[in-house]
């Protein structure tokens, strides 16, 4: 499964799309001012938390550090672009981050590499809270393991498969 890079969109100009680089840097400034940032996820790699087509929020780190069960936008460090993702652990100084919906593991990255933390989203215009905290550490414990995205996959598509098909 291939993933969207992120875009920004631009109420005004009806959608901007900002990719890689480009969305890092402006996030980036954007977080430094202690302001926080929106924009249009893409992809569906933290899918059920967060969908395609939600506008996700990130605030800055400030001085809090990061923790397992955080969802964070972060600097891939080998394209360069920003990722959405729960942080499944820390492992010599440097975090671990997966999708939810993701077989696999991101590279590790350093504290550096973490632009902010994701704090709400909008779905369908209505804003929307993420879970409670020990329910995203749990979720981050078990995402660890591909069997749990494997059966979470299998659910989400035996229960969104349109009615009248078996």
């Amino acid at each position: 499964m291939t993933e969207s890079p992120p875009r920004a969109r631009s109420a005004a100009a009806g959608g901007l799309a900002l990719s890689g680089e480009s969305l890092a840097g402006l996030m980036g400034a954007v977080l430094e001012k202690g302001k926080p940032f929106r924009f249009e996820a893409r992809g569906e790699s933290m899918h059920p938390a967060i969908r395609d087509g939600d506008v996700v929020t990130v605030v800055p780190r400030g001085g809090q550090p990061p923790r397992a069960g955080d969802i964070v936008a972060f600097v891939h460090p080998e394209t360069g672009g920003v990722r959405i993702h729960r942080i499944v652990g820390v492992e010599d100084g440097r975090y671990v981050l997966k999708g939810d919906n993701a077989l696999g593991a991101d590279p590790a990255v350093g504290r550096d590499g973490i632009l902010g933390f994701v704090v709400a989203f909008e779905r369908g215009g209505r804003r929307r809270p993420l879970g409670p905290a020990f329910l995203a550490a749990a979720l981050a414990r078990l995402s660890r393991s591909a069997w749990f995205t494997r059966l979470a996959r299998r659910i989400r598509r035996t229960f969104s498969r349109p009615k009248g098909r078996s």
